[in-house]
C-alpha cells in the first residue's frame, strides 16, 4: 500500500467514526433568529415559545427556540434585561434557575469566551440522572442561554458539544 493510499484509508475511518459519533435520527438545520440576534444548529425543527418569568428586576418575556426528541431537549432562549443589572447577576440567575429545574447535585462550572464576550459553561446532573449542559452569555441588555437538558438518555458527547459551539451572534 503506497502512502497516499494509506493516508486515504486513515482519513476514510477517522470521517466515518465521526459520523458514526453522531446519533443517526438528528437532523441538523442552521436556524436563524433575527429578532433574537442569534443562529444556532439544531437537530431538528425548533419550536418558538415565550413565557414570562419573574426576575429580581420584575417579570421579564423570555422567548426559546428548542427542539425536543425522546427525553432531551436542546435550544437557546433569550431575556432582554434592564439596563441596570451586572452581567455576572444576570449569569449567576439564569444559571441557578437551570440548576433548579433539574434538581443539580454536581456540577462543574468555567469561563467561557462566546463570539468574543465573556461567558460561562456549565455541566450538571440532577435528580433521576438528569443532564445539563450549557452556556451562558449577556451581550448588551440580552442574556442568552444555550442548553441541552436530558432526563437520563444523554446523546453523544459529540453532539452535545456541536450544538453548544454552534451558537453565534449575528451582525
Amino acid at each position: 500500500m503506497s502512502l497516499r493510499a494509506g493516508i486515504r484509508a486513515v482519513l476514510a475511518f477517522c470521517l466515518a467514526l465521526a459520523l458514526a459519533a453522531c446519533a443517526p435520527e438528528l437532523d441538523w438545520r442552521e436556524v436563524s433568529v433575527a429578532e433574537g440576534g442569534f443562529a444556532v444548529l439544531l437537530p431538528g425543527r425548533a419550536q418558538r415559545e415565550s413565557r414570562t418569568i419573574d426576575t429580581a428586576a420584575g417579570p421579564l418575556t423570555m422567548t426559546l427556540y428548542a427542539h425536543s426528541l425522546k427525553r432531551w431537549t436542546m435550544g437557546v432562549a433569550y431575556t432582554d434585561l434592564p439596563a441596570a443589572q451586572q452581567a455576572n447577576a444576570q449569569l449567576d440567575a439564569a444559571r441557578d434557575a437551570l440548576l433548579r429545574n433539574i434538581g443539580a447535585s454536581k456540577r462543574e462550572e468555567q469561563a467561557v469566551q462566546i463570539g468574543g464576550l465573556p461567558g460561562r459553561q456549565l455541566y450538571a446532573e440532577g435528580v433521576g440522572g438528569a443532564r445539563l449542559s450549557a452556556r451562558f452569555l449577556v451581550s448588551g441588555t440580552r442574556l442568552y442561554q444555550i442548553a441541552y437538558v436530558s432526563a437520563g438518555d444523554a446523546l453523544p458527547l459529540a453532539d452535545i458539544d456541536m450544538f453548544l459551539a454552534s451558537f453565534r451572534l449575528l451582525p
